[in-house]
């Protein structure tokens, strides 16, 4: 999108969002806090889009007017959602007033969720006591999300624009939803909501005898360059299904490119042939053939196809590695270092109770000191040793700052999520500290504006020559 067409949209959005405060209802108001939206879904051409799971889902408004939407999978239990039926209509209920926002779900939304996932979402965020939940689905969800991850909740369409009462709304600039308001008890009527399918791709990973990557987590990656010469590079971690095949959504672009995909699975990797697509395209014939024998998942995941959450198991095949707990520290006995999992209010409260263990943040130096982390500590959001610090000298002439251990350690090993992963809205340059995520362990960078930095409420703590010295496990 060009630059004055992005400054045009983001003011039409902000004096729509202040219009709809003001006057999207109906003389037909309740005496209740919450109201109902009805309308359609239709494509470009008018024609009515069947079977689309669409939400409505409330916006947190901070002091300073940022607009926070649902953080999903966490989050799942605050959306108000159904599908269209078959001449593309809906109706909403319970909608919380105040300012909210409308986006899409993926089609097979409901045989990804297990069907206790709302209810053990909702006692996990509410903080109420747990009641019917069992602790094999407390454990389940703690401990893995059930293997669900925010890519999951991907839509096939995007929403392009909603009319109502006349008035047309786009996307915020930071978001693929459309914000409005509601007042107490409102019944919005005949909201027309117009989405078009996304640009994606459509792939299949098998290994070298044919059989599929059935049923688990891939990181795939992408590299494209445009024919203009420009770079594009993203990825994520993404399910496949029963016969190995996966979709992977690309943000339009304005230019046509060729496309590199990558995929990683354990310790193997393929690279598939070079594809131009031009924007919004959508291409269904990728392959990538692992070349090796067939590598059954060390994590068994949810079962997509039936909705059965079968039982987990270890990440990593670690022998003899100790349960780990907040206040144990667990010896690695390939590097002799001891770990420590801690709860911290902040990253700066990390850092304290740090210095209090004659320990630091955790410094990762390798590939197999970080699977070796995964296994004990688990997929979780964890405060990890790495920051940002500005340079000085010549290199300040070619970057403003630069990545360091807190212990000093020099980097020697990375693990990164692309900076979009999590669709933050903060400043790349303004992430200066590091957590290690819930997908399969990798780094992500983060600011204090992030909805990720507001999650993360553990730490890994480590200190260095515990075999040398057995005590300094045991303080």
């Amino acid at each position: 999108m060009k630059c004055s067409d992005s400054k045009r949209q983001t003011l039409l959005s902000l004096m729509m969002i202040v219009a709809s405060l003001v006057g999207f209802v109906s003389s037909a108001i309740a005496q209740k806090n919450t109201g109902t939206v009805t309308g359609r879904v239709v494509d470009v051409n008018g024609n009515p889009v069947v079977e689309l799971p669409i939400f409505i889902a409330p916006l947190d408004v901070d002091g300073t007017g940022y607009m926070r939407t649902v953080v999903l999978p966490y989050e799942h239990a605050r959306l108000r959602r159904t599908r269209t039926d078959r001449k593309g209509q809906f109706s909403i209920t319970d909608v919380p007033s105040g300012p909210v926002s409308i986006g899409a779900l993926p089609y097979d939304i409901d045989k990804r969720l297990p069907e206790d996932f709302e209810k053990i979402v909702d006692a996990f965020t509410s903080g109420r006591d747990w009641g019917e939940t069992t602790e094999a689905e407390i454990e389940a969800f703690d401990s893995s999300n059930f293997g669900m991850g925010q890519a999951d909740f991907e839509p096939d369409v995007e929403i392009l624009f909603i009319r109502v009462q006349g008035l047309t709304l786009y996307p915020r600039t930071d978001s693929t939803e459309i914000a409005f308001g509601l007042k107490p008890g409102a019944l919005m009527k005949d909201v027309e909501v117009t989405v078009k399918p996304r640009m994606r791709v459509r792939g299949r990973i098998l290994f070298k005898d044919g059989t599929p990557l059935a049923n688990t987590r891939i990181g795939l990656y992408n590299h494209a360059r445009t024919v203009h010469g420009g770079f594009i590079s993203n990825g994520g971690n993404l399910w496949t299904d029963t016969e190995g095949h996966f979709v992977f959504y690309i943000d339009e672009k304005d230019d046509p490119a060729f496309y590199t995909f990558s995929v990683e699975y354990q310790n193997l990797s393929v690279e598939a042939e070079p594809i131009r697509l031009d924007p919004g395209d959508r291409f269904d014939g990728l392959t990538l053939t692992f070349d090796s024998e067939p590598i059954p998942p060390k994590r068994p995941p949810q079962n997509i196809e039936t909705d059965e959450l079968e039982p987990l198991s270890p990440a990593w095949e670690v022998p003899s590695v100790p349960a780990a707990s907040h206040d144990v520290w667990v010896v690695n006995p390939e590097n002799g270092h001891a770990y420590k999992r801690i709860h911290c209010e902040t990253r700066d409260d990390a850092m304290v109770q740090a210095t209090e263990e004659k320990a630091h943040l955790v410094a990762i130096n390798d590939a197999a000191e970080q699977a070796w982390l995964e296994a004990v500590f688990g997929h979780k959001f964890y405060w990890i040793g790495l920051s940002r610090v500005p340079t000085t000298g010549a290199l300040s002439k070619r970057a403003k700052k630069w990545w360091q251990w807190d212990n000093g350690d020099p980097i020697t090993y990375a693990n990164w999520l692309p900076n979009e992963f999590f669709s933050e809205a903060s400043d790349t340059n303004e992430r200066d500290y590091v957590v290690m995520t819930l997908s399969n362990g990798k780094w992500y960078a983060v600011s204090p504006d992030s909805v990720i930095w507001r999650m993360t409420e553990m730490a890994i703590l480590e200190k260095a020559d515990a075999l040398d010295n057995p005590s300094a496990a045991e303080k």
